[in-house]
């Protein structure tokens, strides 16, 4: 019967030992065989044959854990951050217009010079101003109660009544009646100048 080899592995590396040499075969330190050098080991000569094997890849472990714990973590996605909405100004309420009060004149010549300058424009004004310079002389009792009297010298001066029971003594009440009187006759301030001119009355 041929005899067995024995394998043993150390350290990664194979090593087979063969069974005893034939008597004839080469002895020593430097015996050489078919299979590779010889070793002496105690009272047998073996012939020691170095072979080395590739070692065996591991096997996958098959522990669900294991795989679990060899595969990559995933990378993070990162959450986009939403943009706040912008919160709507509130529009301020818009404040009531306050009512210009009224203004009031004084009852006096000059209080009645700035009621007709505003009541007519400066256009206008500048034509009844030499108009009634002419007639009374801004006076508000120039003339006669009886007959043409105050500063438009109303013919008679009771027509003025109409704009205010003070008709005699108030410059602000007869230049009301003056100013209706020059629009409701000749349409304007400057057209009844106009005519006076003309005429020397109006």
């Amino acid at each position: 019967m041929a005899a067995l080899a024995v394998i043993v592995v150390f350290a990664g590396i194979a090593v087979a030992i063969l069974p005893a040499a034939p008597a004839d075969a080469q002895t020593g330190p430097n015996a050489t065989s078919a299979n590779g050098p010889q070793v002496a080991a105690g009272p047998f000569m073996h012939d020691l044959r170095l072979t080395q094997w590739p070692v065996p890849t591991p096997r996958p472990s098959l522990d669900p854990n294991a795989a679990i714990a060899a595969a990559p973590s995933p990378t993070p996605t990162a959450t986009p951050t939403p943009t706040p909405t912008p919160t709507p100004t509130a529009k301020p309420k818009p404040k009531p217009k306050l009512k210009p009060r009224p203004i009031v004149y004084a009852d006096t010549v000059a209080g009645a010079r700035a009621y007709v300058r505003a009541r007519v424009g400066s256009r206008q004004y500048n034509c009844i101003d030499p108009l009634w310079q002419r007639e009374s002389k801004w006076n508000p009792r120039a003339g006669r109660v009886s007959g043409a009297y105050g500063i438009p010298q109303a013919f008679p001066g009771s027509k003025m009544a109409s704009f205010g029971s003070n008709w005699v003594t108030s410059p602000i009440t007869q230049v009301k009646w003056g100013i209706w009187y020059v629009d409701s006759h000749y349409g304007s301030p400057c057209a009844a100048w106009a005519f006076w001119q003309v005429h020397g009355w109006y």
